[in-house]
């Protein structure tokens, strides 16, 4: 099985989280607190675990 690596730099993460956040026009605690609601969109739960592979690999 071949895994395939994929390289990013820290500016793009967060340029990524950035981006992110501007399209749903939320703040990350309120994306939080709308998925805790069970409110959520499908597209905010998936950014909600885009948000947190981003937290992940940068560390926080």
């Amino acid at each position: 099985m071949t895994v395939a690596v994929i390289d990013v730099t820290t500016e793009e993460l967060l340029r990524s989280r950035e981006v992110l956040l501007q399209r749903l026009r939320l703040t990350p605690e309120e994306l939080r607190e709308r998925v805790r609601s069970e409110v959520a969109t499908s597209e905010e739960r998936d950014a909600l675990q885009r948000l947190d592979e981003i937290s992940f690999l940068l560390g926080e």
